[in-house]
């Protein structure tokens, strides 16, 4: 089954993220905490991130630029779903690797779009 992997520090936008991607078949993992989701992530990587940028302690950028400098990490596709709506905030985290960008508000249907659409292109579909 595809793996999902959710890291937002606000547990209500975890909780409608897992219900709106387990509601269309995918299983999901979730962690609050930057520090211990990388940790996850790296020790068993799933199929796809979907990563916030404003979390306290380890935000989303330097998780990202800590994702791809490991080698495990380096490859997971990485949704970013943040309330950052600014052209530099897409901007840089596609920079540091990020596949594609959904500004919340969003609507699940577009979420879930950009998610099959990443995990299509992971596989070569």
């Amino acid at each position: 089954m595809t793996r999902i992997f959710v890291i937002d520090d606000e547990p209500d936008m975890v909780d409608l993220l897992a219900t709106i991607l387990r509601s269309d078949g995918l299983e999901v993992d979730t962690d609050t905490d930057g520090r211990s989701a990388l940790a996850r992530v790296l020790a068993d990587p799933p199929d796809l991130v979907l990563l916030d940028l404003m979390m306290p302690d380890l935000d989303g950028m330097e998780l990202l630029k800590l994702l791809r400098l490991d080698p495990k990490g380096a490859r997971v596709p990485v949704l970013v779903v943040s309330a950052r709506s600014g052209h530099q905030d897409q901007l840089g985290t596609l920079q540091l690797g990020a596949n594609a960008y959904v500004c919340k508000p969003f609507s699940p249907r577009e979420l879930v779009h950009q998610v099959r659409q990443l995990l299509a292109a992971s596989r070569g579909e």
